[in-house]
């Protein structure tokens, strides 16, 4: 099987699908009603901005559709609102100076 999965590809992506909701839901449940800073929600669409700029110019799926001629297809499917800024550095001890810190740091394990 795929991944020490048995059943093969179909019942792996089948069981993954499935278990989608289930872990997904308790963390938006706990945190739905969390108030949000105008700061993190800077963060937040400045971060939005990178996965695009990522997205549009090193992901061969969407370079292939872009060159493809299937423009509109590639951007629908970029996030709606997004905020670019050159060169922004994080306050040193922030929370968003601590998660560029993790995210280019040295990879680890998270599993146990």
């Amino acid at each position: 099987g795929v991944g020490g999965v048995g059943g093969g590809v179909e019942e792996f992506v089948r069981k993954v699908g499935n278990g989608i909701l289930p872990s997904w839901m308790p963390i938006v449940e706990r945190r739905r009603d969390m108030a949000v800073t105008e700061e993190e929600r800077a963060w937040q669409l400045l971060r939005r901005g990178r996965y695009l700029e990522f997205n549009l110019l090193y992901d061969r799926g969407v370079k292939f559709g872009l060159e493809g001629g299937r423009i509109e297809s590639i951007m629908v499917s970029a996030p709606p609102l997004i905020s670019w800024r050159y060169n922004v550095v994080p306050e040193p001890g922030s929370r968003e100076a601590e998660l560029l810190s993790l995210l280019s740091g040295t990879p680890q394990s998270w599993v146990g």
